[in-house]
């Protein structure tokens, strides 16, 4: 278990901070440039981002203790499996073979039940932020094309606003 939480900050720290500060810098250049070509379209997209942080922010305090608890039955598989192949000998000497496969299954059948439900509950949440990322987008190529067609902005304008606010959807 031990070894399991060192791997997972080390892999936070190499990893996950770099994408963070690469996360934020993306975000911030992408609303310094779309403010710089249209204000409104940029106010539009950016009224988006608290809908998406609240969601977010629910989602996860709901999700944070079943995260735990499979973490948890994880570490207590990991701790049976090692027990058992340190201890083969003993356990074929005293003939508990039969009692640690019952243990290990029922240790497996836990740790696998909590990941299909953390499964379950993940495929909506992925699939409403997708809808709110998508209901970015088509609000933002509605106002983009009006704006078009207006004469307020070039078409590469607008395809260059496409781009930076898909910059801008992936990280949020």
């Amino acid at each position: 278990r031990c070894t399991s939480d060192v791997e997972i900050i080390l892999n936070f720290i190499s990893g996950q901070l770099l994408e963070l500060c690469r996360t934020f810098f993306l975000i911030l250049f992408s609303i310094i440039i779309m403010l710089s070509m249209n204000v409104k379209m940029t106010l539009i997209a950016i009224a988006f981002i608290p809908i998406v942080v609240l969601y977010t922010s629910f989602f996860y305090t709901r999700i944070a203790k079943k995260f735990k608890f499979a973490d948890e039955a994880e570490g207590e598989l990991s701790a049976a499996i090692q027990e058992n192949l340190t201890g083969v000998r003993v356990v074929r000497a005293f003939g508990r073979e039969k009692y640690e496969v019952d243990k290990f299954k029922e240790k497996n059948n836990l740790f696998t039940d909590l990941w299909v439900k953390l499964g379950n509950i993940l495929g909506p949440y992925w699939g409403i932020g997708d809808f709110f990322s998508g209901m970015q987008i088509l609000t933002i190529i509605a106002v983009g094309v009006f704006e078009c067609t207006s004469g307020n902005i070039s078409t590469g304008e607008f395809v260059a606003f496409i781009f930076y606010n898909a910059k801008l959807v992936w990280p949020i």
